[in-house]
């Protein structure tokens, strides 16, 4: 599980998540999974998870999806504290109705009733 991605191709896409009012004091923007999934497949078409797993959602079936997987990766790299820069969350699907990725001009519906994970870059001086 911990060597699925290099974690420095998941961090810079965090890093690089365009901040709308820097210095905001709840901190740097969260990605969804689907996000991260996304840019991460438009970086890396050639990674050997890319090239096998969808980006997921709704529809797509019983097998994990990229999403998942680097859900996966983050959460199991953020619980053995291997990471200490980025956070993870998650958003609540209560009294949400719908959301969707655009994955380069195809709609991702996220799917399921589960709260779905997100997570950010911290910077050194907002580290715990």
């Amino acid at each position: 599980m911990g060597g699925e991605f290099d974690l420095n191709d998941v961090r810079r896409i965090l890093q690089e998540c365009r901040e709308y009012e820097p210095g905001h004091h709840l901190g740097r923007p969260f990605m969804s999974a689907y996000q991260i999934a996304i840019r991460f497949a438009e970086r890396h078409p050639q990674h050997p998870q890319v090239r096998k797993l969808d980006v997921g959602g709704r529809g797509r079936g019983p097998d994990p999806s990229l999403a998942q997987r680097i859900a996966r990766f983050l959460s199991w790299n953020i619980k053995r504290r291997k990471v200490s820069d980025i956070e993870g969350g998650f958003i609540s699907h209560d009294l949400v109705g719908d959301m969707w990725f655009d994955d380069r001009g195809r709609e991702v519906r996220p799917s399921g009733d589960i709260a779905h994970s997100v997570f950010r870059w911290v910077p050194p001086a907002l580290r715990r």
